[in-house]
């Protein structure tokens, strides 16, 4: 496990020419970080000990995940059907979406009225 590097406030930096913001970016072929000028083309290079990398996951509990579903059937910028019938209310009336599986992609289908959820076995 690498050793944790101390916060440090990140600075930012100007064309030593133009006076503009320099913005940071890739050189893939050197394999390095650059700061840039968009107005003159001034470049430098970024010294390693200020690269950052910042990662943000979100992650969502069951309970949230399970709002977000439910809403789909309120949304109207979900496609609607009226070719099924909810397994539980008989109602003719759908919302849908395409869903990632282990199989493949599947339908699945939230009804109008009472909110069931289920995958399409056509």
């Amino acid at each position: 496990m690498s050793e944790a590097r101390p916060k440090r406030e990140r600075k930012l930096r100007f064309c030593p020419e133009s006076n503009d913001l320099l913005y940071p970016r890739e050189d893939r072929e050197a394999k390095k970080l650059i700061y840039f000028c968009k107005n003159c083309g001034y470049e430098e290079n970024v010294p390693e000990s200020d690269y950052c990398v910042y990662l943000n996951e979100i992650r969502h509990t069951a309970k949230e995940k399970t709002i977000i579903l439910k809403d789909v059937r309120n949304d109207p910028t979900f496609p609607r059907t009226q070719d099924v019938r909810c397994p539980l209310c008989n109602h003719n009336e759908a919302a849908f979406a395409s869903s990632d599986t282990v199989g493949g992609m599947a339908l699945v289908l939230h009804c109008t009225a009472c909110g069931h959820r289920w995958k399409d076995e056509a």
